[in-house]
């Protein structure tokens, strides 16, 4: 399965989303637009018959999370740009709520769902619907705080250029813009994301492996298996992202069992282990292709995490 001939031009970040638990879980590995020419197989990506045999992803890394921020080291990022506002806004005299930290619910791991649900005793239980993900709360319900005024907007967002507030300039980027150079954050995000092309191989790696000859082998094994089981799906996304769960608030009956049969039909033919073979296997071969871009991103997070760090213990 080799990379792309020219994944460095190719590279792109997510710009749809697909959900892996219903409604409540973005993937980005899932997300990506695909680059215009996808990889074929090779010998030297693993086959069916020597992938690791694995029953959940969980316990599981990518090679790519070397180069993203943790959730943890995501949080202390955003903790050091919210005490370098909050300072910046007081020296205005202006108030300043920071913002809480999300809710949102967060699988244990990137690898966790990145592939569906694996635990048959789970998809009884929940569907697929992992536990927590019903009671926390959703990206809209997460509190953002809200300037006081007008004027306080401006001072917080900025206006485009520096501009006088009580005697004081405040620069073009106002008190958000201090805190990203407090950080060294160029991304564009602003807000502790990972680097762009960090997301793009991500992403990419997913979907090359989701395609590749090894996975789509073993998905129709799964299908067929399903079908055993009286239902009818092409690949474990369908059953996943079946519309019809959408259309209760808590799992019925039916998608428990399809969840269950869905993680039983993964277990029988290795699908988790062939995934993660092929989706591991992408990701090193766009690693070593984007080596020097890499090192760059790397390098990045250190520099914020040491710059987060005296901002917090000052």
């Amino acid at each position: 399965m080799p990379a792309p001939e020219n994944p460095r031009r190719r590279i792109r970040a997510p710009k749809r989303s697909a959900s892996i638990a219903l409604l409540l879980i973005t993937c980005c590995a899932c997300a990506a637009d695909p680059p215009e020419d996808r990889p074929s197989d090779s010998t030297r990506a693993p086959s069916a018959g020597t992938a690791p045999k694995l029953t959940s992803a969980a316990h599981l890394t990518l090679p790519i999370e070397s180069y993203m921020f943790s959730d943890d080291q995501r949080h202390r990022i955003v903790a050091a740009k919210e005490q370098v506002i909050g300072a910046c806004m007081k020296r205005y005299g202006l108030p300043y709520e920071e913002a809480s930290q999300s809710t949102s619910f967060q699988p244990e791991s990137m690898t966790a769902l990145r592939y569906g649900i694996s635990s048959v005793s789970e998809g009884a239980l929940r569907g697929y619907r992992p536990e927590g993900s019903e009671t926390a709360a959703t990206a809209e319900e997460t509190h953002t705080a809200e300037p006081a005024s007008k004027k306080a907007t401006e001072v917080l967002q900025g206006t485009g250029k520096v501009f006088e507030y009580k005697n004081h300039s405040v620069p073009k980027d106002g008190c958000i813009g201090e805190s990203r150079r407090a950080l060294h954050d160029t991304e564009k995000d602003g807000g502790g994301g990972d680097a762009e092309i960090s997301n793009g191989i991500n992403a990419a790696s997913w979907d090359y492996s989701y395609k590749s000859g090894a996975v789509r082998a073993v998905v129709k094994e799964w299908s067929a298996c399903m079908n055993a089981e009286g239902f009818r799906y092409s690949d474990p996304m369908a059953a996943n992202n079946d519309p019809e769960w959408k259309k209760s608030e808590t799992a019925t009956a039916k998608e428990k069992r399809v969840a269950s049969a869905d993680a039983a039909c993964k277990k029988k033919y290795n699908v988790v282990g062939v995934w993660y073979a092929s989706d591991k296997t992408y990701q090193q071969r766009l690693i070593a292709e984007n080596g020097k871009e890499l090192e760059a991103v790397r390098q990045r997070i250190r520099t914020q995490l040491r710059l987060a760090g005296k901002i917090l213990d000052s």
